[in-house]
């Protein structure tokens, strides 16, 4: 499958989890973050399959907040620090399962546990596959993805 065709569907997916899970929509593409620009959270995690690869993901704690008021019942304003990462790895996992059920195979997919990337560590060594705006005209950020797939796979 060719790499458009990937990115078509990491970007569909991404907009389907984020419409219907965290009531809020992607605003279309976007520059990837400055990596010193604000606090971030990143997550990782690997599925095995035909294809087999690695997602991962980035957004600023600011995103993660706004993602997360919509996405836990919480009687608070703000959600404690303390969930963000729970909500990052979460939005990963439905993601990369979004981004999976379009894939064409007989097969059925593993996929590893979200982990939470320290700041400052390198994600994967390769740009981001897609940088796209949450919310309407980025009010709440932007959301960088890395899709890496194993070479056998294209």
């Amino acid at each position: 499958m060719p790499d458009s065709e990937w990115s078509t569907m990491l970007a569909a997916a991404t907009g389907e989890v984020l419409e219907t899970m965290f009531f809020t929509s992607v605003g279309g593409p976007a520059a990837p973050a400055e990596p010193t620009a604000e606090p971030r959270l990143a997550v990782r995690l690997s599925f095995e399959g035909t294809p087999s690869g690695a997602l991962a993901l980035s957004v600023s704690e600011v995103t993660v907040r706004a993602l997360a008021a919509n996405f836990l019942p919480s009687e608070e304003d703000e959600p404690p620090l303390s969930q963000l990462g729970g909500v990052v790895c979460e939005l990963a996992n439905m993601i990369c399962g979004s981004m999976l059920t379009r894939v064409k195979t007989e097969e059925h997919f593993r996929l590893s546990s979200p982990e939470l990337v320290p700041e400052g560590a390198a994600l994967l060594a390769v740009p981001p596959s897609q940088s796209l705006a949450v919310g309407e005209d980025a009010a709440d950020g932007t959301i960088d993805l890395w899709l890496v797939l194993e070479p056998h796979a294209n």
